[in-house]
């Protein structure tokens, strides 16, 4: 992917502290319009003051679904690297024991590492986060659960989910208010210790359970769809003010990088009643990913362009990056700032953008990014995006659509037909690609 802006990071650096702690904010099917600073509608103000005293990526990539971009985020790798189960949500392991991770590095680099939240890159205890790098993990080890009941999917092997450092436990609360809580009380303890954490929440992912105080938050929207995950995302700004303040109230907030991306786009809808307890409302009108086209699971920007920044405060000034930014790229980027030396054997799809983020690389060299989801299956989407042009075909029987992201980032115009020369060597790159994923 091309990354032709030279000062297209508008921030200063303050000079060299300690190596940072880490703290890795994930939300779950966030779209793009379903934040503040990108909607007056949606009420986020903890997360739009991060952001405006931050850094705001605009152009924040992730993978089209849920555990293709938590493969993404901790390996530093493209999902299809590790085959199938790494490619759309399942219960299977979706990287084998020993690959390295985010965790694992922080842990060899001598930091406390710790998950609160949601696992779901394999559901069984053997394929757990402490497998991985974490010292401590709590949340689900599969994918989203029943906000109070914590369970994932009713009547199935893995419904039973819940789990302290892999045993299963039963609590009391709502799934944002437990792992906000944990993930608190875990950076207490270790306040005196270089630390990772790593909080892939479960929100704003369905079934929507909220309170009625979430709810007034947003009464000034009509649709009743909408106003509930509204106050889901009310709520989960809530929870990020928590963690934030906790690592202000231990005198670690000047030396505390952090980090929100949602994991893919805005869901179109959902109803799939009956997979979890009452109650699982059917919801028709509820995410956003305006004006981007395409939703979760597909390749259009609406589906895997999402709200995404770094703060940290005192070191990282305030501004935009509109260079192109992918989760592969989190891994080779903050092992450095971490002071772990990556060995030169390890290979990884990312690359490190802190240079480019700081302004100290202004001579940014083009690069190749590429998503692929539900591979082998009838629906299977490609993407390959090379400078402004992106190659994609939303489903294996689908035709190939071209765009130019400069001129027309919302895709609106299919250039396929004008531009045969350049289809074809973007799906010679793409095929290249696709060569090096596990069959």
């Amino acid at each position: 992917l091309a990354l032709t802006l030279a000062l297209a990071c508008s921030v200063t650096l303050a000079p060299a502290q300690d190596r940072p702690n880490i703290v890795l904010l994930v939300s779950d099917d966030q779209g793009w319009a379903d934040i503040g600073y990108h909607n007056d509608a949606v009420h986020s103000p903890r997360l739009d003051e991060l952001a405006a005293t931050g850094l705001r990526f605009t152009q924040g990539y992730v993978m089209p679904q849920c555990t293709p971009t938590r493969v993404a985020l901790l390996t530093g790798r493209y999902p299809g690297r590790f085959g199938g189960a790494a490619l759309q949500a399942s219960n299977a392991p979706a990287i084998p024991l020993g690959t390295p991770t985010l965790a694992g590095l922080f842990r060899g680099a001598g930091r406390a590492t710790f998950l609160s939240g949601k696992w779901h890159l394999g559901s069984d205890l053997e394929h757990g986060p402490n497998h991985f790098g974490f010292d401590s993990s709590y949340g689900s080890l599969g994918g989203a659960v029943g906000m109070y009941d914590h369970r994932y999917r009713l009547n199935t092997p893995y419904a039973q989910t819940w789990h302290r450092n892999h045993e299963f436990i039963e609590e009391v609360g709502h799934a944002t208010d437990l792992v906000t809580q944990e993930a608190v009380a875990w950076i207490e303890k270790d306040r005196d210790k270089p630390f990772f954490a790593y909080v892939p929440f479960h929100s704003v992912h369905t079934p929507l359970v909220e309170e009625l105080k979430w709810i007034a938050m947003n009464n000034h929207i009509d649709h009743p769809d909408r106003r509930l995950y509204a106050a889901a995302l009310s709520h989960l700004d809530w929870a990020v003010g928590q963690l934030v303040e906790e690592v202000d109230r231990i005198g670690q907030r000047e030396n505390t990088l952090i980090i929100f991306t949602s994991d893919n786009g805005g869901m179109a809808d959902h109803y799939r009643g009956g997979n979890y307890p009452p109650p699982d409302t059917p919801l028709n009108k509820f995410a956003s990913n305006d004006p981007l086209k395409g939703w979760k699971g597909q390749v259009y920007e609406g589906g895997m362009r999402v709200p995404a920044w770094v703060n940290w405060k005192g070191r990282l000034g305030s501004g935009l990056c509109d260079l192109p930014m992918h989760a592969v790229d989190w891994l080779p980027t903050l092992a450095p700032i971490s002071g772990y030396e990556i060995d030169d054997g390890m290979s990884f799809d990312g690359i490190d953008v802190w240079p480019l983020i700081t302004g100290e690389d202004d001579n940014p060299s083009e690069r190749i990014l590429y998503w692929v989801w539900g591979k082998g299956r009838e629906t299977e989407r490609v993407a390959l995006r090379k400078g402004s042009w992106k190659l994609l075909r939303d489903g294996a029987e689908g035709e190939w659509e071209l765009y130019n992201l400069d001129s027309d980032p919302n895709e609106l115009m299919d250039l396929a037909k004008k531009r045969p020369d350049l289809i074809q060597s973007l799906k010679f790159t793409l095929e290249e690609e696709i060569s090096k994923d596990a069959s």
